[in-house]
C-alpha cells in the first residue's frame, strides 16, 4: 500500500513546472490520473498547492508539495466518501431509495452532491413526498448522477450531461466558476476508488411534465406588464400555444422604465408594438449553455439580437440577461432588465443622436451639409465623439472647421464606417477603412470579463447602440484624420521625443522627416537615448553618416500601422538592413517587439506616416556572430572554443543562427580541467557549442520564450520566465539564465547566458 501511495506522486518523464497547464491531467507511474490547475495564485496538484518547483537532479525534477496525495482507491467507494466527508442527509436518502449497493459498489460514477444545508432549505412537503414515493426520490437521486468518472478539468461551458435518471444536466464554466443548471460547485473532484463526487449547494430537481406554457409561466413568476402587453398584442394564444420559442423577457420594472410617450405610443399602435414584443422572441428553445459569445439570433420579428456571453455576465444587446432557464412546456424565458427596442423603433442615425443629446456633433453634421445623408443614407456605422469631446477640441480649430465646411465634412466622416459594424464583430487589432478614406485603427485588449474597445486610442465608451440606418459606438474624443496632424517631426516634437529629434536635425535628416515620406519610424524615447553608453553616442555625433545610418534604421518606407505587424516579419529599413518584428499574446495582453525591443506604444499618427515608440535604440548590426563574440572581452574563452571547434567558417555563414552564448563566467564554473579536456576533444567541445546554437531562425528573446526548440546538434533547450521575468534554458539537467538577450548581428542573433548547457 505504500509503494501505491508513493508512486501516485510520480510522473515519468522530466515535466518542468513551464510545461503545466491549467487543466492538465496527467498519469502517475501507480497508475491514477492527477489533476494540475494553474492559476494567478500558484501551482496545485489534485488542489494540493505547489510550494516550490524545479528542484532538478541528475535523473528528474522535484515540485515540492504540502500535503500527501492519496489515490483514489485508498479512499473509500463513493458511499464511503459521502459518510466521511459529512454527507448525511445525501447517504439517509440513497439508502431510503435503495440505491446504497449501486454507490458503493457500482461505477464509475461522477456525483454532484448536495450538502445537508441544501436538503434542508427545500420544502419541507416536497420532501415528504419525496420520502412517500421511493421510485421519485429515485428519479431525483440519479438525477445528480453521471455515468463514469468525470474530472472538473473535462468539463466545459455549455456542455449537456447525460444523467443516470436520463435528463441532461447543463454545465457552465465561467472564470468565477463553474455550475450545474446554474448551481455552484463550491468543491471539486473528491476522489473515490468508484468514482468522483463535486460538491454543490442545492439539490437539483429533474424536469417535470407538469410545467406550464409560456403563458402560464409568466403568469406565475410575476411578468405581469409583458403578459398584459401580450394579450393587447393579440399574441397570447401564440404564447399559450405556439412555439417552441425562447422568450427574453423585461421584467415590471423595466416596462415602467421606458418613456411613458412611448409606452403610449405603442398601446395606440398594436401593429408596432406586435413588433417590439416579437423582437423579444427567438424561435426554437435555446438554453443558455447554447449561447455563444457574439451569437446573432434572428428575432421572430425579424431583426437580430446580439448575444455577448462573459465569465460573469451574459448580455442580449448589452441588456444583462439577470436569470436564466425559465423551462416552460413550449420554450424557456431567460428574463432582462431592459425592454429591447427594434432598430426601427429607434429611428434613424440623426434622429438616435439628437434623442441620446450628441447635440454638438449633430450641429456640426447638419453645418457639414450631411443631415441628408445620416438619416437617410447608410447603413453606417458611427463613433460618436460626446459633447464633452467637443468641448475638449483647440478653439480655433474649432472655428476653422466651422468656417471650412469641406475640411469639417473630412473630419466627420473619418468617424463613420460603411456597413452595420457591432462591438461582436470587432477583432482585437485591425485598420478599418473610415467613409473618410483614412483608416482607423480599432483595439480590443484586455481579458473576455474587461475588454476595453478603442479607436485611434480613444476609449469606446458604450457600444452598439441601434439605429434603423446603422449603429453607433460612443467615443469620448474627436478623431482627426492624418491631414489634419502635424508632420513626423513636428509630432515627434510634440509628442517629447527631443533627443530623437535633436539627433534627426544633426544627421541633416529634418527636411525629410518633416515633408518626406510616408514613413513608419520606431521612434527611441529619451530615456533609450539616455542608456546609450556615452562613448557610442559621442562617436555617433562624430560621424554624421554613422549618425545618418543608425537613425535610418528606425525608419521603415511607408505608413505600416500596428495591425500589419506579424510575428516573424522582416521589414525592410531606409537605411537598407531589415528589422524583425515578433508579436506575442497572454494574460489578455498583446506585445510586438522590433528586434527584440518592446514597442510601447503603437500608431501615433502622423501627416506623413506613423510613429511607434520603442524602448531602446536600435543599433545596426556591426558584423556576424563571430565577429560580434570576438569584439567582446566577455565572450573570449567562447571563441577560442569554436576556433578549437572549427566553427568558425560555420557561425560566419549566412546563416541566420541564435546563439546561446556561455560568457567567460559561465566556462569558469565547470569542474576544474573540464574545459582543458574539452579543447583537446573537439569532437565532444563541437557537440556541446552545437547544443547552444539554435539554426535556421533568428529568435529574439519575445520569440525565443516559452517553447521548446531543436539545436543544432539536434537536441532540445526548453525557455520560459521566471517570477523575475528572467529568461531561462534548460537541456537536460543544465539550466541557464540568459543576462544580455538580443545581441543583434547580420546573420542572426546572441544571447549571453551565465552556465554552460
Amino acid at each position: 500500500m505504500l509503494k501505491n501511495v508513493l508512486l501516485y506522486h510520480v510522473v515519468s518523464g522530466r515535466v518542468a513546472s513551464s510545461s503545466l497547464r491549467d487543466g492538465m491531467v496527467v498519469d502517475s507511474v501507480q497508475g491514477g490520473s492527477l489533476r494540475i490547475n494553474v492559476d494567478g495564485n500558484g501551482v496545485t496538484v489534485n488542489d494540493v498547492a505547489v510550494t516550490q518547483a524545479d528542484i532538478t537532479a541528475r535523473n528528474g525534477i522535484v515540485h515540492a508539495i504540502d500535503q500527501v496525495l492519496m489515490p483514489p482507491e485508498d479512499v473509500g467507494n463513493l458511499a464511503d466518501v459521502l459518510t466521511s466527508r459529512g454527507f448525511g442527509q445525501l447517504v439517509d436518502l440513497v439508502v431510503t431509495a435503495g440505491l446504497a449497493d449501486t454507490v458503493s459498489n457500482g461505477g464509475p460514477f461522477t456525483i454532484f452532491a448536495p450538502t445537508n444545508e441544501a436538503f434542508q432549505a427545500l420544502d419541507p412537503e416536497l420532501v415528504q413526498a419525496l420520502l412517500a414515493d421511493p421510485e421519485r426520490l429515485k428519479s431525483v437521486l440519479l438525477y445528480h448522477v453521471v455515468p463514469g468518472t468525470v474530472l472538473s478539468s473535462a468539463l466545459s461551458d455549455g456542455l449537456l450531461a447525460a444523467t443516470v435518471q436520463g435528463a441532461d444536466l447543463r454545465v457552465n464554466v465561467k472564470a468565477n466558476g463553474v455550475t450545474v443548471n446554474d448551481v455552484a460547485v463550491t468543491q471539486a473532484d473528491i476522489p473515490a476508488s468508484n468514482g468522483v463526487i463535486h460538491v454543490i449547494d442545492q439539490v437539483l430537481l429533474p424536469p417535470g411534465n407538469d410545467v406550464g406554457n409560456l403563458a402560464e409561466v409568466l403568469s406565475a413568476e410575476g411578468f405581469s406588464q409583458l403578459v398584459d402587453l401580450v394579450v393587447k398584442a393579440g399574441l397570447a394564444e401564440t404564447v399559450s400555444t405556439g412555439g417552441p420559442f425562447t422568450i427574453f423577457a423585461p421584467t415590471n420594472e423595466a416596462f415602467q422604465a421606458l418613456d411613458p410617450e412611448l409606452v403610449q405610443a405603442l398601446l395606440a399602435d398594436p401593429e408596432r408594438l406586435k413588433s417590439v414584443l416579437l423582437y423579444h422572441v427567438v424561435p426554437g428553445t435555446v438554453l443558455s449553455s447554447a449561447l455563444s459569445d457574439g451569437l446573432l439570433a434572428a428575432t421572430v420579428q425579424g431583426a437580430d439580437l446580439r448575444v455577448n456571453v462573459k465569465p460573469n455576465a451574459v448580455t442580449v444587446n448589452d441588456v444583462d440577461v439577470t436569470r436564466a432557464d425559465i423551462q416552460a412546456s413550449n420554450g424557456v424565458i431567460h428574463v432582462i432588465n431592459q425592454v429591447l427596442l427594434p432598430p426601427e423603433a429607434a429611428g434613424n442615425l440623426a434622429e438616435v443622436l439628437t434623442t441620446e443629446r450628441f447635440s454638438q456633433l449633430v450641429d456640426l453634421v447638419v453645418t457639414a451639409g450631411l443631415a441628408d445623408t445620416v438619416s437617410n443614407g447608410g447603413p453606417f456605422t458611427i463613433f460618436a465623439p460626446t459633447n464633452e469631446a467637443f468641448q475638449a477640441l483647440d478653439a480655433d480649430l474649432v472655428t476653422s472647421l466651422v468656417s471650412d465646411p469641406e475640411r469639417l465634412k473630412k473630419v466627420l466622416l473619418y468617424h463613420v464606417v460603411s456597413g452595420n459594424v457591432l462591438s461582436s464583430d470587432l477583432s482585437r487589432s485591425a485598420m478599418v477603412p473610415s467613409v473618410q478614406g483614412a483608416p482607423l485603427k480599432v483595439s480590443v485588449e484586455g481579458t473576455s470579463n474587461n475588454l476595453k474597445v478603442t479607436v485611434n486610442g480613444a476609449p469606446v465608451t458604450r457600444a452598439d447602440v441601434p439605429a434603423s440606418n446603422g449603429v453607433i459606438h460612443v467615443i469620448d474624443q474627436v478623431l482627426l484624420p492624418p491631414e489634419e496632424m502635424g508632420n513626423l517631426a513636428e509630432v515627434l516634437s510634440a509628442q517629447g521625443f527631443t533627443q530623437l529629434v535633436d539627433l534627426v536635425v544633426a544627421a541633416g535628416l529634418a527636411d525629410t522627416v518633416s515633408s518626406g515620406g510616408p514613413f513608419t519610424v520606431f521612434a527611441p524615447t529619451n530615456e533609450a537615448f539616455a542608456a546609450v553608453d556615452k562613448a557610442t553616442l559621442d562617436s555617433l555625433l562624430a560621424n554624421t553618416e554613422m549618425l545618418k545610418s543608425v537613425l535610418l534604421y528606425h525608419v521603415v518606407p511607408s505608413s505600416v500601422y500596428s495591425p500589419q505587424l506579424g510575428d516573424d516579419l522582416l521589414v525592410n529599413t531606409v537605411e537598407g538592413k531589415p528589422v524583425r518584428i515578433n508579436t506575442a499574446f497572454s494574460n489578455g495582453m498583446g506585445s510586438i517587439t522590433v528586434n527584440g525591443v518592446n514597442i510601447s506604444r503603437t500608431d501615433i499618427i502622423a501627416k506623413n506616416g506613423v510613429i511607434h515608440e520603442v524602448e531602446s535604440v536600435l543599433m545596426t548590426p556591426q558584423g556576424k556572430i563571430v565577429d560580434i563574440l570576438a569584439a567582446d572581452p566577455k565572450f573570449s574563452t567562447l571563441v577560442a572554443a569554436v576556433k578549437a571547434a572549427g566553427l568558425v567558417d560555420t557561425l560566419s555563414s549566412d546563416g541566420p543562427f541564435t546563439v546561446l552564448a556561455p560568457t567567460n563566467d559561465a566556462f569558469a564554473k565547470l569542474p576544474e580541467g573540464a574545459l582543458d579536456q574539452l579543447l583537446t576533444d573537439t569532437e565532444s567541445l563541437k557537440n556541446i557549442l552545437l547544443r547552444h546554437v539554435i539554426p535556421s531562425s533568428t529568435l529574439y528573446s519575445g520569440a525565443l520564450c516559452w517553447k521548446t526548440h531543436t539545436t543544432a546538434s539536434q537536441e532540445q533547450v526548453t525557455t520560459h520566465r521566471d517570477v523575475f521575468h528572467h529568461l531561462k534554458i534548460t537541456s537536460g539537467d543544465k539550466r541557464a539564465t540568459v543576462l544580455t538577450p538580443d545581441i543583434n548581428a547580420t546573420n542572426g542573433v546572441i544571447h549571453a547566458i551565465d552556465t554552460v548547457i
